[in-house]
């Protein structure tokens, strides 16, 4: 090969800026070591211009003012009603550009998990039911078998000694043979 053909890995490509534009172009500047990403990353991947544009393009919210204004009225997930009203503070937030559009997709998503599992939840609390109630009502209805059963052969053994014993005959029989 000849050395033109040979291409050299630019030692400068981790230290420029990872800003994409919506034409899909790089940023050709120099990644800003000042600057200290929100995201809790160790290092900064933008420059000083991206970096500014990205502070402006989402406002610094005070976390427990955002979670108390996302989770007004809310006691717990458990409700239908509840994660609705959830998803309607998010959207509110989500208008304001108080919350980024990342977080904002991943809590509808988180919602949408919580729903799913509530409707499975709901099925399998009314098939416990059914089959507590089925059992119960098998369990009663074995019950009233075995009194009828009880009360059956009570009154086959009634019958059966009032025949054997001639003076205890049925007295409308009785009349109707003396006639």
């Amino acid at each position: 090969m000849s050395p033109k053909s040979v291409t050299t890995v630019n030692a400068t490509v981790d230290h420029q800026c990872q800003h994409i534009s919506p034409k899909g172009n790089r940023c050709h500047m120099l990644i800003d070591e000042h600057h200290h990403p929100a995201n809790g990353a160790q290092r900064s991947t933008l420059c000083a211009y991206h970096a500014d544009r990205l502070k402006a393009a989402v406002p610094v919210v005070d976390p427990e003012v955002l979670a108390a204004e996302l989770l007004t009225d809310i006691d717990s997930f458990t409700t239908a009603d509840e994660v609705n009203l959830f998803l309607g503070n998010l959207v509110r937030q989500l208008a304001r550009k108080r919350i980024a559009r990342r977080d904002a997709i991943a809590l509808a998503y988180i919602s949408q998990l919580i729903l799913t599992s509530q409707t499975a939840m709901t099925r399998q609390r009314a098939a416990l039911e059914e089959a507590a109630e089925g059992a119960e009502l098998g369990g009663l209805i074995a019950g009233l078998r075995q009194a009828s059963s009880q009360l059956a052969s009570l009154g086959n053994q009634q019958s059966a000694s009032a025949a054997a014993q001639p003076g205890n005959e049925d007295p409308q029989r009785a009349a109707s043979h003396a006639q």
